[in-house]
């Protein structure tokens, strides 16, 4: 290497150290912004102690992937010779995933609203999107609405998770959680008006 193609190489290796240095550190004015209490705003409703809010530090969408997998067994296991497993994997996201596997991101929702009808064993979801408009889906239609491992809401509050079920059990004994989710505020602000 002649002398110089040195001071570009390290010159190179310089620039490069900064824009990782750039791109780890945040403004402060987004650190300001993202700050304690700042979070989404979640509404949790009971019988006994009404409506309550309380500031989660995240909220998510909670899934489960049903995969089967045939797999090879001895003869005397299986007479067929084959083994079949069932996995659900559990996924989580900061969207709002439907039965057609499409998704509506958190990032353009303004506030979900659950209501609760009685004598169903489903949830009703509502989502206000940031520009006003509203969608209002069964939990059944939402990706695993059907399913054995039913979706659900998870909300980190004081550093432990919550989750929030939208479908009931199939059996009869099963009720919805004393306390149960009303409302998410992901967006406090007021809505531009036009």
């Amino acid at each position: 290497m002649t002398s110089q193609h040195l001071p570009e190489a390290a010159l190179r290796r310089a620039l490069a150290a900064a824009l990782l240095l750039l791109a780890s550190t945040r403004h402060p004015a987004l650190a300001a912004a993202r700050g304690p209490g700042s979070g989404p705003l979640i509404y949790l409703y009971s019988a006994a102690r009404g409506e309550r809010g309380l500031v989660a530090e995240n909220v998510f969408f909670v899934h489960f992937e049903t995969i089967y997998r045939h797999r090879a067994a001895p003869r005397s296991e299986s007479p067929t010779g084959e083994r079949l497993e069932i996995v659900d994997r559990r996924q989580e996201c900061r969207c709002v995933r439907l039965a057609d596997y499409s998704r509506i991101k958190m990032s353009k929702i303004r506030e979900i609203a659950l209501s609760y009808p009685p004598g169903e064993r489903a949830a009703r979801v509502r989502l206000t999107l940031r520009d006003g408009k509203v969608r209002e889906y069964a939990a059944t239609e939402l990706y695993g609405g059907d399913g054995l491992f039913p979706p659900r809401f998870a909300a980190t509050l004081s550093g432990a998770t919550r989750e929030f079920p939208l479908v009931l059990g199939a059996e009869a004994k099963d009720d919805w959680p004393e306390e149960s989710l009303s409302r998410i505020l992901l967006v406090r602000t007021e809505p531009k008006s036009r």
